[in-house]
């Protein structure tokens, strides 16, 4: 903990950060990805200079010091060169979904005024490309690929960066470091855009010494929780880091302690590129953690002997959670759960942990120490599941305002349901309708060239507006209770968290996805969308004859998925009765005013490509709600 308190003292730019750890790890492992078929691991070293090289090219292109440059890239080795060298180079990293739409490349280029773009691929540069007359500022599409080859004279490759950064370093070994050694705390690192309260874009300004102390309160917390990260954790990389969350803990808190990145080679190749990679520290989404979960659960209960199995298994972890937790309600996952049970538990548990338990923990690589859910509302229930199978599932909440997490789950104290107290350096409040108001290390001071946004988005007194709701326990740990803007209030004045309604539908075997809706409404209502692969096998083991040609199926995490049925499926009885009969289970365990009084199931899934998913994969309401306006009029006639 000392040695954290000295690293924020003493350091306060991204790139001094990293040569601290190229100095000390230069020849550990960095990266681990895979590269024409194979998987390939390049040292801290090596990680070196490709940025200095790629650094330098951007100054050779004449890259001044605090210019934006846009990067566009999937998840992968060269976005965190691209990253780097950016920072090394003096830049600000404007970081690009590559899925966003190009009215949207359009305006964060043009807002942010950045001189270049970083491409992860042809395609993006070529979306760049065909709108590049719209944005006056881009000078050049930097493609992130050697030898692509360009026949356009505002296109260079990898290669071609590179080779000008040879060429600038040759003539001025210190071109680089001239640049970096001239950063400051104060100087911005990053902008990351993000929806406004009129759904138009803001973006979010971050300092070095935002992104500094983020990833340092973030180790201190993690210490106070009883694991301190080092050169021997290897981080999995899957989601976005155009997002603050794994670029923060995934990648910038690895590289400060000197420990391996591992990438995905893509979202569809989740659980072969887990198995080698092998990490100790992953975070993933909630709704990939349910399908993950779902999956596990599915392949065990296919068959009657592997449903007696699991379900005997979940019964004996939910006992051993129940001497495992502790009188204020927390676990500690870092102790050895037989030392809470009797002989005979211990017994049954060690037989459950062998034939159930420890299947999901190779599955996910035999090494994992912290994996954790962010990024959207974990239900307690899977939060419980997973708990139950003695998988160290942890919980962690924060915005890109305040550079990712700043209440998550402490390893040996975890309370389902609950986060953690602030992380160090940073003091949280509720307003009087129960907004989380924040304030200290990591939180940002403005939205980069907004003042409408940022005046909007701060008290008088300078806390930060979260705009999610929230509640304290007597340990001061935090809970989530929905987003402000979610709240639905009836006509009656009742107050109602959608995000509390559509956790009771977690882990169904009938229903995957739910919005829930009744605003100035005299009651709630639902738009559903059931569990289409699941509910396929069903009708199909009892001699339904499926139209085929009606369905469509997407690669949705690894997993082949049914997004669209035809509407002979949709209104089978069989369907109708199993949807029913979880929406009276969840009924069941809501108060009268909470309860759905009508639903309407739909007959396609909410995707990311038709734009009511973000990369993150939350459901963006006002998208599902303007899409399905006709089913939503349908509900309150």
């Amino acid at each position: 903990m000392d040695m954290l308190d000295q690293f924020l003292e003493k350091v306060h730019t991204m790139p001094r950060m990293f040569y601290n750890t190229v100095e000390t790890f230069g020849e550990r492992p960095a990266m681990k990805f895979k590269m024409d078929g194979a998987y390939t691991t390049i040292t801290y070293r090596d990680f070196a200079d490709i940025i200095e090289e790629m650094g330098a090219g951007l100054l050779s292109l004449g890259l001044k010091k605090g210019t934006p440059v846009c990067l566009m890239a999937a998840t992968s080795a060269p976005w965190g060169w691209a990253d780097f060298a950016i920072q090394v180079a003096g830049g600000i990293t404007v970081t690009i979904y590559p899925t966003l739409s190009a009215e949207e490349i359009i305006f964060i280029v043009n807002h942010s005024e950045a001189q270049y773009l970083m491409a992860g691929d042809a395609n993006i540069a070529e979306r760049a490309l065909s709108v590049m007359d719209k944005m006056p500022s881009l000078e050049k599409v930097i493609v992130l690929q050697r030898d692509y080859g360009a026949k356009d004279y505002r296109v260079i490759d990898l290669s071609e960066l590179r080779l000008l950064g040879r060429n600038l370093l040759t003539e001025n070994p210190d071109a680089v470091k001239e640049v970096w050694q001239s950063l400051t705390g104060s100087d911005p690192s990053g902008v990351i855009y993000t929806s406004g309260t009129t759904g138009e874009l803001k973006g979010s300004l971050l300092t070095h010494q935002d992104m500094i102390g983020s990833l340092t309160r973030s180790l201190k917390h993690m210490t106070i929780g009883g694991y301190s990260a080092t050169y021997e954790d290897v981080a999995f990389s899957l989601l976005p880091l155009a997002h603050i969350w794994e670029r923060n803990n995934s990648y910038l808190a690895m590289i400060a302690v000197g420990a391996c990145i591992g990438f995905a080679e893509k979202p569809t190749t989740l659980l072969q590129d887990i198995q080698e990679i092998k990490p100790t520290w992953v975070l993933l989404v909630p709704r990939l953690w349910d399908r993950i979960y779902n999956a596990f659960r599915g392949a065990f209960t296919s068959n009657e002997e592997g449903k007696k199995l699991f379900d005997w298994a979940m019964k004996i972890g939910e006992e051993v959670l129940q001497r495992r937790t502790g009188a204020n309600g927390a676990v500690d996952l870092t102790a050895n759960p037989e030392q809470f049970l009797d002989e005979k538990l211990t017994v049954d548990f060690r037989k459950a942990n062998e034939m159930v338990f420890a299947q999901l923990y190779n599955m996910m690589g035999g090494h994992l120490k912290i994996p954790y859910s962010g990024g959207a509302f974990l239900p307690p229930d899977l939060h419980r599941s997973y708990l139950k199978m003695n998988f160290p599932l942890l919980n962690g909440w924060g915005l890109t305002e305040t550079a990712a997490g700043i209440s998550h789950g402490y390893p040996n104290a975890t309370k389902i349901g609950w986060l953690s107290p602030m992380v160090p350096g940073v003091e949280a409040r509720l307003d009087e309708d129960g907004e989380i108001l924040v304030r200290g290390i990591g939180v940002i001071r403005e939205y980069y060239k907004n003042p409408a946004e940022t005046a909007l988005a701060f008290t008088a007194d300078g806390w930060f507006r979260t705009g999610d709701i929230g509640e304290f326990d007597e340990d001061k740990y935090l809970r989530i209770v929905d987003r402000k803007k979610y709240i639905i209030v009836l006509d009656t004045g009742k107050n109602v968290a959608p995000a509390r309604i559509e956790s009771k539908f977690t882990g169904s075997l009938f229903v995957e996805q739910v919005v829930i809706v009744g605003n100035d409404r005299k009651y709630i209502s639902a738009l559903i969308v059931p569990a289409f692969d699941y509910l396929l096998y069903l009708l199909k083991e009892k001699g339904f004859e499926v139209d085929e040609a009606a369905l469509e199926y997407a690669n949705i995490n690894g997993i082949d998925t049914c997004i669209k049925v035809g509407p002979e499926v949709i209104n089978h009885p069989l369907l109708k009765e199993l949807v029913d009969a979880e929406v009276g289970r969840v009924n069941s365990l809501l108060e009268d005013y909470e309860q759905i009084k009508r639903y309407v199931i739909l007959p396609r899934k909410f995707t990311e490509a038709s734009g009511e998913m973000t990369p993150t994969l939350k459901i963006k309401n006002r998208v599902v709600l303007e899409n399905f306006a006709d089913e939503v009029k349908s509900l309150y006639q």
